[in-house]
């Protein structure tokens, strides 16, 4: 069955579960494709095990089984009122930076470029993400429900010791914690100590992690399989390679100065082109919902000499919401373009952060005067704008 094929099936799934939860009273349910779930209120419903346990059912017997199990989902145990009853129940959870940016603000905190940690409530057939507006009735700080969090993922996490620099492929179809084995305070330099190379780690998608020593020639070519895996998964999650900082701390490897940079870069590109595409759909529904005339623009991913890099426009007299990129080109009516680093435009220019957007955008509010642009064509010069070809 193609990847479509799939996509196609996990659609029709969810309808199906969708008319249930109709049907059970909830009308706030929205089909999060790319996560393969039903969100609603504070409730995720994760479809996989729920697919998986009723696949080889007809129609007609997959319906009476949903019209069974659904109601019970949605109407099952509420949350723990109480922080002692909630405390051991919280998990954290590596998302995309864009998951559930459109609801009401929850427990979450950036934590790798374009991934964010959220607090999830374990429950035994939902996950709950709890608004940030509990931490008034638990009695506590957002500090103390991540760390709650993260011991609990600790103290679940399987211990194991990859020896002699070998490589593993850890892989599970439960709830979508593998990923968080990261966040087990010391679980990474335990299960590598042994390695001659500082160990990068991958997650290409929510149920998948693969560990693997630095060496540089097989990082690179690990990188090549996971941006493959990465493009075809259900439910991606990076493209990325994490890594040990000199404190332990877990780290994307295109933060650091090391001989895996130029696939690193490769990857970041490939992972903010994925969820500023994201962000930009909601965004500009958002504006035109406020009747508000800023205009979203892309962020475009193109190849240059030493790999991929990525790039935004503002054209002159339009009112733009920037994503951050490698460079922004400010495209002239006069024909001229003028291509800076992008920190060097917004020191020179001040635009800012639009506040509360992760990943962040830059208003722009006003084309620069004739001095600034001098002063922007003085830093790097005119050049030409990537074409349609160059783009990925």
């Amino acid at each position: 069955m193609s990847a479509l094929d799939d996509e196609c099936e996990y659609r029709d799934f969810a309808l199906l579960v969708f008319q249930q939860m109709r049907s059970a009273g909830i009308g706030d349910a929205s089909y999060d494709p790319d996560e393969f779930a039903i969100r609603y209120g504070d409730g995720v419903i994760q479809l996989q095990n729920l697919y998986r346990e009723t696949r080889g059912l007809d129609q007609s017997e997959l319906r009476d089984e949903l019209a069974r199990i659904v109601p019970a989902l949605v109407a099952g145990p509420e949350a723990p009122g109480s922080w002692g009853e909630v405390r051991p129940l919280l998990r954290p959870m590596l998302r995309a930076a864009t998951y559930l940016t459109d609801d009401a603000p929850r427990l979450r905190r950036p934590l790798f470029p374009f991934i964010d940690e959220i607090v999830a409530i374990d429950l035994p057939e939902v996950v709950l993400f709890p608004a940030r507006s509990i931490l008034a009735e638990w009695g506590v700080t957002e500090e103390e429900v991540f760390d709650a969090a993260r011991e609990n993922i600790a103290e679940i996490v399987a211990p194991m010791e990859i020896s002699d620099d070998g490589v593993a492929k850890i892989v599970s179809q439960e709830r979508d914690f593998l990923p968080s084995w990261l966040l087990a305070e010391g679980w990474l330099a335990s299960a590598t100590r042994t390695f001659r190379h500082t160990p990068v780690v991958f997650v290409p998608d929510q149920q998948s992690l693969l560990v693997v020593p630095g060496d540089p020639e097989l990082v690179a070519s690990v990188y090549e399989v996971v941006e493959q895996e990465y493009r075809e998964a259900t439910r991606p999650l990076s493209p990325q390679g994490y890594t040990l900082d000199a404190d332990g701390g877990v780290v994307a490897v295109d933060q650091l100065a090391t001989a895996h940079r130029a696939p690193a870069q490769r990857a970041r590109a490939l992972l903010a082109g994925a969820e500023y595409d994201i962000q930009r759909e909601w965004l500009a529904q958002k504006y035109e919902d406020e009747l508000d005339p800023c205009y979203v623009s892309s962020l475009m991913v193109v190849e240059q000499g030493d790999g991929l890099r990525t790039v935004t426009v503002w054209g002159e007299d339009v009112d733009c919401a920037l994503p951050e990129a490698d460079a922004l080109v400010f495209a002239c009516d006069d024909g001229r373009s003028i291509q800076v680093p992008f920190r060097t435009a917004v020191d020179i220019t001040g635009i800012t952060p639009i506040p509360g957007l992760r990943p962040p955008r830059y208003r722009t509010n006003g084309w620069p005067l004739p001095e600034v642009l001098e002063r922007l064509a003085g830093a790097t010069g005119s050049v030409e704008l990537p074409t349609a070809g160059q783009r990925r």
